[in-house]
């Protein structure tokens, strides 16, 4: 049975800040990258903080992986999401975090959906632990 050291099994924190224009990538129906991922990893809980106001329509966004879209985060419609409201689920509140317990072996994805996501920022932060020795999100 192989061991691990010590230090790649301490949980580390990813913070990113999205800030959505309708471009390609940043917003506009498809994906917009969160965190690219070596290795694989245990997520232990997901929170994105809105600084400005999601604004676009009838927009829907999630956030997961490549095979699973809402794995992390469900389905939302993106103007429900307001500043200083957290997103960890389909109902974005004032102060709630995500607890999860997922392992994720891929990179982490926004998926917009219905219309462009025009405007707003979410910051978000994702704690983990590496599950394989170059376990990381970058």
């Amino acid at each position: 049975m192989a061991t691990s050291r010590l230090s790649s099994r301490m949980r580390r924190v990813f913070q990113t800040t999205i800030t959505f224009t309708g471009a390609a990538g940043a917003g506009a129906q498809g994906t917009v990258a969160v965190a690219t991922m070596t290795g694989a990893v245990m997520i232990h809980s997901v929170g994105a903080y809105c600084t400005t106001n999601l604004a676009g329509a009838t927009a829907t966004i999630e956030m997961g992986v490549a095979s699973d879209t809402a794995e992390l985060i469900a389905q939302t419609t993106a103007t429900n999401i307001d500043a200083g409201m957290v997103w960890e689920s389909a109902t974005p509140d004032e102060g709630v975090t995500l607890v999860t317990s997922k392992a994720i072996a891929g990179n982490i994805i926004l998926t917009v959906a219905t219309a462009d996501i025009t405007a707003g920022v979410l910051k978000i932060a994702i704690e983990y632990t590496p599950l394989t020795t170059d376990g990381y999100l970058g």
